[in-house]
């Protein structure tokens, strides 16, 4: 059975498998980054609580002993937290993944998530023989887009009204993807 490592160490970061002590860290990111955040994920349209952040990091640490999903937490070298960065939708079948990731605000521009969103990627066609990876993105949001751009992604098509953005607006939904060949 292929593992996944708990540590991947990049040029600048280190992504580590999320702990429940980073809970402190996260909520000070996510109030930080709310404006930015709310625009596209679900879950920050309210800050959450510590509570709801430690509940979280529990669920993701389940799903990563079940191999369903495998989501670090970024950190540089100086140990501030950065964002989340992982690998799910797992289909260990086909050896699919989806990568997904946020960035903190003030750690935007510097090429942090490029780097994360390359070590997954990277790890799952090496380590995992993946046959497919892709990220999934609201059309609107073009910073997100232009990490799988810059990194080689092939845009395969944009979902009309694929779900329902942070509004419960529906949104369109770009698919961009690497696979083996």
């Amino acid at each position: 059975m292929l593992e996944m490592p708990e540590r991947i160490v990049t040029d600048r970061l280190i992504l580590r498998k999320q702990e429940r002590g980073d809970a402190p860290q996260v909520r000070i990111a996510v109030e930080e980054s709310h404006e930015e955040l709310r625009r596209w994920l679900v879950w920050a349209r309210e800050v959450p609580s510590t509570d709801a952040i430690e509940a979280y990091i529990a669920r993701n640490r389940a799903a990563w002993e079940l191999r369903e999903q495998y989501m670090f937490h970024l950190f540089d070298y100086a140990g501030r937290f950065v964002g989340v960065c992982g690998l799910e939708r797992i289909d260990w079948d086909l050896r699919g993944f989806e990568i997904g990731y946020w960035l903190r605000t003030s750690s935007a521009g510097k090429g942090y998530m490029s780097e994360s969103v390359r070590a997954l990627g990277d790890h799952a066609f090496t380590a995992f023989k993946a046959r497919r990876v892709m990220i999934c993105c609201d059309a609107k949001n073009d910073r997100s887009a232009a990490i799988p751009r810059r990194l080689g992604y092939c845009l395969e098509g944009i979902l009309k009204n694929e779900r329902l953005d942070a509004n419960g607006v529906p949104q369109d939904t770009m698919v961009w993807a690497k696979t083996e060949s």
